[in-house]
């Protein structure tokens, strides 16, 4: 068997995309990219124009939210209600004070942040309960999502 693969940075991570028939590995990452920057655009916390910053700007108010983020904000909710809560979507302020407060790459190399604090996670505080109309998410100002092992936002 024949395969082709390519590999590119995204997300803070690599992509990878490996085909049997290569003359589909072209059609195969521009769909895989697309879809990520799709990803990004709605749920990147390090972008200051994503959905999901937007949506924080909006805290203890509900929003109307797009389909692909509410997507992953029932993903890392179903993920922390599977897992008795050691997935906590809501941990973002913590994880802010904690240092990481921008892309791994910059956190990596020593691009600053954190101080001691202690963990305190939100507690489960956001809530998914589509209402008529479409997905809305609301929570107390403090609730900031980050997806941990449900999805990263």
């Amino acid at each position: 068997m024949t395969t082709a693969a390519r590999a590119f940075p995204a997300l803070g991570t690599t992509a990878e995309v490996l085909v049997t028939s290569p003359g589909d590995l072209g059609a195969a990452v521009d769909l895989l990219s697309a879809e990520l920057a799709a990803i990004d655009s709605a749920c990147s916390r390090f972008r200051a124009d994503s959905e999901i910053s937007r949506l924080h700007e909006t805290a203890g108010r509900q929003v109307r939210v797009g389909e692909l983020l509410a997507e992953a904000l029932g993903a890392a909710l179903r993920a922390a209600r599977l897992t008795g809560g050691l997935v906590d979507p809501t941990v973002g302020a913590a994880i802010r004070a904690l240092g990481y407060d921008r892309d791994f790459a910059l956190v990596a190399g020593g691009g600053g942040g954190g101080g001691g604090v202690g963990w305190g996670g939100g507690g489960g505080a956001a809530a998914r309960t589509p209402p008529p109309g479409g997905p809305r998410r609301g929570g107390p100002p403090a609730a900031r999502g980050e997806g941990g092992g449900g999805g990263r936002y």
